[in-house]
């Protein structure tokens, strides 16, 4: 069977290259074991041949822009925020140029994953950044895992785990199909003006290949020999360190965004597996119908970890509910260890829980009315134990932070608290009605939400204010923590600098301090690294400069007793 007849026999779903064959094409052999590796994983995930090129291009640009970008010194901010969007851009481009249907729910996704990136451009807050980056990352991942997105609103939590697995693997690896795709996808008919550019692709390639090789051993003979160092310094005039830091970082972010893109246009989700012939039931025959067990054994496992919970429940009452009162009158129980428990406890429990309630579900037959009540049953009370844990968490947390103040994971802490018991309630509403197809997409989208939410609260300005509130309502002196306060993001800032008044006077020192070191007024900021809480902040010290400085000591080091 000749190559074309084996394209056109390909499966739905796929896009050929008529142009992909065996042997010998352009230079590149897939003759050896790697090079058949390599051709079959081009022919599964294949693009269009006039994508190609553009392909290639697109990431030699963003690679580019990722180093002008992302170079050191600037921190991550506006700048990662517009090489996304850049990727995202370039993902809907090349779609358009080769000819498909573009899906709107992908589109939406890769928006939704550009607008997470701009928190990066919006929030100053390390923990805040890291999971608008995760939240990014994911959304590209839905949005490149196929060629229509409806799948995401049906599909389940492990599925959107091996999407964001196989988004990360078409990343780091597509870019060695980019490469084979360029090398065999030459025409069929050549003339002397296309072999003209074989040979200059040829050489392209070759220098590529030697430039890093020669700023490697270059740097080596230089630093191993200062006459050379010094011929080499007076012929080339080069920082062999800051061109080797160029080439990584073009490299890099070159290889992610061609590996991304090329799974955006393929799609990375994995080829189905052949189907076998179905018949009769016995040894070696692969049985369609998904493993089931009896609602005995699902009842038995799911009654003997409700009757754990319930004793546990029982057992624990006191501390569960006791609150303020317990604390003060069992020896050597602290509010820490009576707020890390309970929050512990909620997070196993749930680990527990979820997982274990979605695999009962998927083991029995709920086409049996009884087998289905009694499943909805155990598990309803099973959710009930776990939720009572989390009331009594948040009620510990609520007492920790009163009487030591609020941090930033004790605020994580809570929202994560509320969110999962929402989600335990979803569960409630979606797995044990039989609805289990709309669980994971409730709890990606409430995910999602949560997390803007953040974003929107400003949870550093929140913290601040209320340790401020928490000093200036108490009966007795609180100490406020400065310590803590300064180490605060500028989304803080400008709530710090309206408070100082009411801070004791070696607190306002050390914050006017701290601010005016961190946050000068004549700072001056790359556009790459812009930040809005960042300038926001610059903007709030530059305003009251005069009274920060009057705040300093005459030796500007706030020595003040107690103080360290």
């Amino acid at each position: 069977m000749s190559d074309e007849t084996a394209v056109r026999q390909a499966g739905p779903g796929r896009i050929e290259d008529e142009r992909v064959g065996h042997g010998r094409s352009g230079g590149y052999s897939d003759s050896g074991l790697i090079g058949q590796a390599l051709a079959g994983a081009a022919r599964l995930y294949a693009v269009p041949p006039a994508s190609v090129a553009a392909l290639l291009v697109a990431g030699v640009l963003l690679g580019a822009m990722g180093d002008v970008l992302l170079r050191a010194p600037d921190p991550v901010a506006l700048n990662l925020s517009l090489w996304i969007a850049s990727v995202a851009l370039a993902a809907l481009a090349l779609h358009r140029r080769a000819g498909l249907a573009l899906d709107r729910e992908r589109v939406a996704w890769l928006v939704i994953g550009v607008v997470f990136a701009a928190g990066l451009a919006w929030r100053d807050s390390p923990p805040l950044r890291l999971v608008a980056l995760g939240c990014a990352t994911l959304s590209f991942a839905l949005a490149a895992h196929r060629l229509a997105a409806a799948w995401v609103r049906r599909a389940g939590v492990l599925r959107y785990a091996g999407a964001l697995a196989l988004g990360a693997l078409h990343a780091w690896t597509a870019g060695v199909l980019a490469l084979v795709d360029a090398m065999r996808s030459t025409p069929r008919v050549e003339t002397g003006r296309t072999a003209g550019w074989r040979h200059a692709a040829a050489v392209a390639r070759g220098l590529a290949i030697a430039a890093p090789l020669v700023v490697v051993f270059g740097a080596l003979f230089m630093s191993a020999d200062a006459v050379f160092a010094e011929l080499v310094s007076n012929v080339v005039r080069f920082d062999f360190g800051r061109i080797a830091g160029h080439i990584v970082l073009f490299s890099i972010a070159a290889w992610l965004s061609t590996g991304y893109l090329r799974g955006f246009l393929t799609g990375t989700e994995l080829p189905p597996l052949p189907s076998r012939p179905q018949g009769n039931e016995g040894p070696g025959v692969l049985v369609s119908r998904r493993l089931m067990l009896g609602i005995t054994e699902v009842a038995t496992a799911l009654a003997a970890l409700n009757l754990l919970f319930l004793v546990f429940v029982i057992v624990q009452f006191r501390y569960l509910f006791g609150g303020d009162a317990l604390v003060q009158v069992t020896p050597d129980l602290t509010y820490a260890d009576y707020a890390r428990r309970g929050f512990f406890e909620l997070v196993f429990a749930v680990v527990l829980v979820v997982p274990v309630l979605l695999a009962a579900d998927w083991l029995v037959d709920r086409r049996i009315r009884r087998d289905a009540l009694v499943f909805r049953g155990l598990a309803g009370v099973q959710i009930g134990l776990v939720l009572a844990i989390a009331a009594s968490a948040l009620q510990r947390l609520r007492l920790y932070h009163a009487s030591y103040g609020l941090t930033g994971s004790r605020f994580y802490a809570m929202v994560l608290l509320f969110w999962i018991g929402a989600m335990l309630v979803w569960l409630a509403a979606t797995v044990l009605r039989a609805r289990r197809d709309v669980f994971a997409f409730g709890a990606l989208t409430s995910g999602l939400a949560t997390v803007a939410l953040l974003f929107v609260i400003n949870p550093d300005a929140v913290i601040a204010r209320t340790n401020v509130a928490r000093m200036a309502s108490a009966d007795a002196p609180v100490r406020f923590d400065v310590a803590y306060a300064t180490s605060l993001s500028a989304d803080a800032v400008p709530v710090l600098v309206d408070a100082l008044p009411a801070l004791p006077r070696d607190a306002q020192c050390l914050l006017a301090r701290h601010m005016l070191r961190h946050w000068p007024p004549d700072r001056d900021r790359s556009i790459r690294g812009w930040n809005w809480s960042a300038a926001r902040a610059s903007d709030a010290v530059r305003e009251h400069e005069a009274r920060l400085r009057s705040m300093l000591g005459p030796d500007q080091q706030c020595a003040a007793p107690g103080v360290g």
